[in-house]
């Protein structure tokens, strides 16, 4: 608790000087990450290894900043996107307010790929002067760009980028929220536009006159669909931003300039990488954050200021939308200042699915986008037009937090339908209140007793060798059948297999020759591992049908020897689909492993004890009887699977997090008298 308050201290000395802006987030967060590594007693080696492998963490996302950059200065260059407000300025004729409303939407689809102050500034110089001589009110000008860029930024790939590399998350969950967030932020902005222009009187009197110079070269109408094309790529052809970027960029010059193309794509590289570079710099220090926090200390000592409490949807609404404000001048919910700590914090101690809290940050974007006086596209936006940036955030700001609240009050009432997981179980609609109900199944029915269904690997010599093994097994008075099947999806009931028996057929480049391994996997109904066994043959040439059939047979022979040796064992499995017997100690039927990633993760016998319990196979596992597994150690947490007591648990699943509570274990009946 100590080393967590200490923490916190540090992130608040840090937070002020953001605050104050004594020292700019892109020097001030890799300075907090080294401050916070040093209090949470970490050695010099990891800290190093956090700097060196933080700071290429984030790669993918600084490589489609680069390439959004580069695209934007096509989109410019080439004159692409004065052709589409001119366009919009040509149907908006003298309504002000309908010429005001079709800029916001050319400008909210120009920002779902465009990014960073140099896009703010080509695209403002060209549409609010547009606006300001032809009748709408220069703070309504100011205004609604804002809240059109923010609404086409819910879109941007880059930003999609960075969500999906440091929250985990793939887009397909964020998508239907993505559209509710975007439609209740389009109704805030025509309502807004519509009250503005009602009590607006102080119409423009100036205006920004284009010079000869800067007249909107003739672009073909196929040009116009240049920021729309990465969209198109990355949403339904799912290719990865940067490859949406480069192929949308080499079609804007093309279509526009081909014959100055490379000129125009090098130029617009240079100039690209210039206008984020400051983004860049951030992300290379969020990185660090980020792997830092992924550490066991960091999550330890900080689990107890983002514990159960996140949870609560009125504590989720109330945060993350009616708190939203706390997102201006770099406050402690800016995700891209000060907020960055809290959001990996609780990405970290898994209090929140991570799909819930990028649903957060998309929220307290929209206030923070439109409204803060520090950013550095409002400073420019209110001095070109002439509106104080106070007037800015006043006329904004009660707006962007209604959609705020709307956007985290539709995660609570709808986060089912919207990501398809639980995720306040309070609120929980009835189609999900009994996901994790005990199932029946745990033994075979009757009709299957003797039936074996024997599953391959899909290869050639798998399949053969489980021909064979069907063939031995039916001569040996069981019921062998081929299927492909996935016993540990569910229970037993309504199976027609008590047994399941895996084949499979892998080769070896040796020295001698190719070595052929053919395995037989034995499983329960439910999917529990009862035995395993291997034989393995050289062949001088390449292996042929007859050395996996030999082996395959020897396999069974194995599982036949097995059979004779644990009489009951295999009685029980091949008659009811459990293998245990008199004598055995009691069991949950699961068991405790760590994978590469370091997640512990369950593997779980389905219609057994703990799976009726709502433990499944692949859980990452949290925490064990309250306390974090590392804080019991690999081997001691993996052991407490066997002790044949009820532990709980907390684990992550799909994104959603789970609190399981064991019941009793299963204990074979006695032997009769």
């Amino acid at each position: 608790m100590i080393v967590g308050v200490l923490l916190l201290a540090v992130f608040l000395a840090f937070a002020v000087m953001m605050y104050m802006r004594w020292v700019p987030a892109l020097i001030a967060i890799p300075a907090m990450t080294v401050a916070m590594a040093i209090v949470a007693r970490l050695d010099p080696a990891q800290i190093g290894s956090i700097v060196v492998n933080g700071a290429s963490s984030l790669a993918s996302v600084y490589v489609a900043v680069i390439f959004g950059a580069l695209l934007g200065r096509v989109t410019m260059d080439t004159g692409i996107a004065r052709a589409l407000v001119n366009l919009a300025a040509e149907y908006g004729g003298e309504r002000p307010m309908l010429l005001a409303l079709g800029m916001c939407a050319i400008v909210a689809l120009l920002f779902t790929s465009l990014s960073g102050l140099g896009a703010i500034i080509m695209v403002g110089s060209i549409v609010l002067p547009i606006l300001m001589t032809t009748g709408v009110p220069r703070t309504i000008a100011a205004t609604l760009f804002l809240l059109a860029f923010a609404l086409g930024f819910i879109f941007n790939i880059v930003n999609w980028k960075f969500y999906t590399q440091f929250f985990a998350v793939a887009p397909e969950q964020m998508t239907h929220y993505a559209l509710v967030l975007a439609a209740i932020d389009a109704l805030a902005l025509v309502a807004y536009a519509i009250v503005a222009f009602r009590r607006e009187r102080g119409y423009a009197t100036w205006a920004v006159r284009a010079r000869d110079d800067e007249a909107a070269p003739r672009v073909p109408a196929i040009a116009l669909a240049t920021p729309v094309l990465p969209l198109v790529l990355y949403y339904a052809l799912h290719l990865d931003p940067t490859i949406a970027f480069i192929l949308a960029a080499l079609f804007g010059v093309l279509v526009t300039r081909p014959r100055r193309a490379i000129p125009t794509l090098v130029a617009a590289a240079i100039r690209g990488v210039e206008d984020v570079a400051p983004a860049i710099l951030l992300f290379i220090g969020i990185g660090m954050l980020l792997t830092a926090t992924r550490t066991p200390q960091f999550a330890a000592a900080l689990a107890p200021f983002a514990g159960p409490w996140i949870r609560n949807p009125v504590a989720y609404v109330a945060i993350f939308g009616l708190l939203s404000p706390l997102a201006l001048y770099r406050g402690p919910l800016n995700p891209f200042g000060v907020g960055i700590a809290i959001f990996t914090v609780l990405l970290a101690s898994h209090a929140l699915p991570p799909v819930i809290i990028v649903a957060a940050v998309m929220a307290v974007v929209q206030v923070q986008n439109v409204c803060d006086p520090t950013n550095t596209a409002n400073v420019w936006v209110a001095n070109f037009t002439g509106v104080s940036i106070e007037t800015i955030a006043r006329r904004t700001l009660l707006w962007q937090v209604g959609v705020a609240t709307l956007a985290s009050l539709a995660v609570v009432l709808f986060g089912g339908r919207l990501f398809g997981v639980r995720v306040f179980a309070s609120i929980a609609p009835p189609a999900y209140a009994d996901a994790l109900a005990p199932q029946p199944g745990f033994t075979a029915p009757p009709e299957a007793a003797q039936h074996i269904a024997v599953d391959d690997d899909r290869t050639a010599l798998g399949q053969v060798a489980a021909r064979a093994v069907i063939g031995q097994l039916d001569a040996a008075g069981y019921h062998a059948f081929a299927l492909h099947a996935d016993p540990d999806a569910s229970g037993c009931a309504s199976k027609a297999y008590a047994a399941y028996l895996f084949v499979s057929a892998t080769t070896f480049k040796l020295l001698e020759g190719t070595d052929l391994d053919v395995g037989l996997r034995l499983e329960d109904c439910g999917g529990w591992i009862v035995q395993e066994w291997h034989d393995h043959a050289t062949a001088h040439g390449e292996t042929t049908p007859s050395n996996a059939r030999a082996l395959a047979l020897a396999g069974v022979a194995r599982l036949r020897a097995w059979a004779l040796r644990r009489p009951r064992h295999a009685t029980e499995l091949f008659t009811h689909g459990i293998a245990s017997a008199p004598g055995d100690a009691p069991t949950y039927f699961y068991a405790l492993f760590k994978t590469v990633d370091g997640y512990m993760r369950a593997y779980v016998r389905a219609g057994g004890p703990a799976y009726d319990a709502g433990l499944r196979t692949n859980d990452i596992v949290n925490k064990l009887d309250g306390k974090f597994w590392w804080e019991y150690g690999t081997f001691q947490t993996q052991a407490r699977a066997y002790d044949g007591k009820p532990h709980g648990f907390e684990v992550e699943r799909d994104g959603r997090t789970y609190d399981i509570q064991l019941g009793a274990p299963y204990a074979p009946p006695a032997q009769p008298g």
